[in-house]
């Protein structure tokens, strides 16, 4: 149930409010840090140990893994959640400089391990990995999704590391073929029961929600303007998402992209239209 109301969330169904998300500037704070992020190069802590204000720091991770500590000089944050570096700490300042330490590290930035939300969502940007990892999930941080969006996403997967979002269009072809992976996922797939298709991301992944493919519909009808597409569409449902009748048409034409420019097709009322037709009625 509660993965049905995410999903929901994601998809502009009623039932379930949209997640907050955290910033999308370069290095995302959260004000409640993940009690299991794994720490990684460039993520921005912040050490407290009680009692010793002089030991409360905010560090920032080296390349390496590691950072600067007081008394301590190096210390290796790296693959380890908030608790285990407390622990390592805490153990390392309890052997010659502190009694029985206390020591607290949340993440002020999360800068390794993040995804990022593109396209037609509320609020794209990067999303730190905390918790769980899946597609859905991120997709709620990000959204709701805008009334454009179809139900396809794409995600990209650089096969190198990456700190900035690869869209589909940078990997299909010419100097960007073969250097990330490109996963299609119908979000329908997964309201539907397929929850194999809720993939796991991983840090660097792009998660690009494109807009919906559209068919126009212009001339002699109520409403003229773009309509989401939908496989199997014919030009009579077109002309009625328009609030026309095809009987109060005394001609149609469809204007369709035929190897990189439009083109005057002849088409029939029950002939089915294509994403980006434009349906003129006369």
């Amino acid at each position: 149930m509660a993965f049905a109301l995410l999903l929901a969330a994601v998809l502009q169904l009623p039932g379930a409010p949209a997640a907050e998300a955290p910033s999308a500037a370069a290095g995302v704070p959260v004000e409640e840090a993940g009690r299991d992020y794994r720490i990684g190069p460039e993520d921005v802590l912040r050490i407290a140990v009680y009692g010793h204000p002089d030991l409360t720091q905010t560090v920032a991770v080296q390349a390496d893994g590691t950072f600067v500590f007081p008394l301590l000089g190096r210390v290796s944050a790296s693959d380890l959640a908030p608790p285990e570096l407390e622990r390592r700490l805490a153990d390392l300042l309890g052997r010659d400089y502190v009694r029985e330490p206390q020591v607290a590290v949340s993440v002020q930035e999360y800068r390794s391990k993040v995804v990022f939300v593109m396209g037609e969502v509320t609020r794209p940007g990067p999303y730190p990995l905390v918790g769980t990892h899946r597609l859905v999930e991120v997709l709620a941080k990000a959204g709701p999704m805008s009334e454009r969006a179809g139900t396809d996403v794409v995600i990209v997967r650089p096969r190198s590391a990456s700190a900035r979002p690869v869209l589909p269009s940078e990997v299909g072809a010419g100097a960007g073929a073969g250097t990330a992976e490109v996963i299609a996922v119908d979000l329908r797939a997964i309201q539907t029961g397929e929850l194999e298709k809720n993939v796991t991301l991983l840090p660097g992944d792009t998660v690009f929600v494109p807009a919906a493919p559209r068919v126009f519909v212009s001339g002699r009808v109520p409403e003229p303007g773009a309509y989401p597409f939908a496989q199997g569409t014919t030009v009579r449902q077109a002309i009625g998402l328009a609030g026309g009748s095809a009987r109060s048409a005394s001609r149609v034409r469809v204007l369709r992209e035929v190897e990189g420019r439009a083109r005057e097709v002849a088409v029939g009322l029950d002939e089915l239209v294509q994403a980006g037709d434009t349906v003129i009625v006369r």
